[in-house]
């Protein structure tokens, strides 16, 4: 690569002091109760929905090539890495999160489910998304499981520089940056790292409304794999536009809980800020894709047949709504929306 080998992290605490990944001594296995990286996905996330919209809106906005490098930020576990590997072996995938044990459990568990070498199609990164990968090895750490072979590197590293025909901060990731500054620097760095040559999309996820404003509990349940959570906003700031969240789950077996699982401090951005941010980081074309929260849709007098039920699972461009007085005051109760960033390819 021309610059100097960074080491990679040997996740050294969980295997064998050969470096032996299949001699584990203190990772949690997915079967273990309690796990609340395991419950976790398999109670809030769906990964195989994003992956459908991802391509729906390739499709659409870039063309009929086929992406095939995703790099997911703020990516936890790279739950929706390892599922878009999955799918097809072509694919390759990088995810990027400053939790370097997240990271590794998901190297573990979701990384190693993989067929063959799970280097030859992911690869997984401890660094801040307001670094540039681009400087790697300067920024940024391998995660992996064991001491690399130089081939290993040497791939791992091709995940990195690839540019992304998808980048994507699902999750409502976005909220974690709480100033202008750190958006529109993140925004721009997403954009410098995507494929400028063919063409790709930028996809974040954000909600709002007077639900994204409340402090409320919520049971929640995953409509593939039937666990519920409770999704708690326990305190708003509406001046500052703060917002804490905790999500708790239960483990289905051992029916023990995990209160307060996970803790989120948020900045709640509204969209016409980020698609001032998201023109300012250089992207010209943004659509806006949006539905409306689940648990907010119904009023007095909607039958079966209403426009509700359509919108409670699909998401709908914001082009096709904007007109719709009905649909629109539903959408100010609570909505969920799919900001999808264009960059088409060169022309020169």
């Amino acid at each position: 690569m021309g610059k100097s080998k960074k080491p990679h992290q040997n996740i050294s605490k969980g295997f064998d002091q050969t470096g032996d990944w299949r001699l584990p001594i203190q990772t949690t296995k997915l079967s273990e109760p309690c796990d609340r990286h395991a419950l976790y996905q398999e109670a809030v996330q769906s990964p195989a929905g994003d992956i459908s919209y991802i391509l729906k809106f390739f499709r659409q906005y870039v063309g009929l090539q086929v992406p095939l490098h995703l790099r997911e930020d703020f990516s936890g576990t790279s739950f929706i890495c390892a599922t878009w590997c999955k799918a097809d072996v072509r694919r390759t995938a990088l995810g990027v999160d400053v939790d370097g044990e997240a990271l590794a459990w998901g190297w573990i568990h979701n990384g190693q489910a993989l067929l063959g070498q799970p280097e030859n199609q992911m690869c997984l990164v401890q660094a801040n998304v307001l670094q540039n990968l681009a400087t790697y090895p300067e920024a940024g750490q391998i995660v992996a499981d064991q001491l690399l072979r130089p081939a290993q590197q040497e791939q791992l590293e091709q995940h990195i520089l690839r540019p992304a025909d998808v980048i994507c901060a699902l999750n409502f990731s976005v909220f974690l940056l709480s100033s202008r500054q750190e958006v529109v620097e993140y925004f721009r760095l997403a954009r410098a790292a995507m494929n400028a040559e063919d063409g790709g999309i930028f996809l974040l996820d954000m909600l709002g409304g007077h639900a994204a404003e409340s402090v409320v509990k919520l049971h929640r349940q995953n409509e593939i794999s039937g666990l519920s959570y409770l999704w708690e906003q326990a305190r708003y700031d509406p001046v500052k536009r703060q917002l804490t969240c905790h999500i708790s789950l239960k483990d289905p077996q051992s029916r023990q809980g995990l209160k307060h699982a996970f803790t989120y401090h948020w900045k709640v951005w509204t969209i016409p800020e980020v698609l001032e941010l998201l023109h300012e980081a250089g992207f010209e074309e943004v659509h806006v894709w949006m539905r409306c929260m689940i648990g907010t849709e119904q009023e007095p007098g909607d039958s079966p047949t209403d426009r509700k039920g359509e919108m409670e699972n699909e998401f709908e461009t914001y082009d096709d709504i904007k007109n719709d007085s009905r649909l629109l005051a539903r959408l100010s109760k609570g909505w969920t929306a799919y900001l999808v960033a264009v960059l088409h390819a060169r022309t020169d």
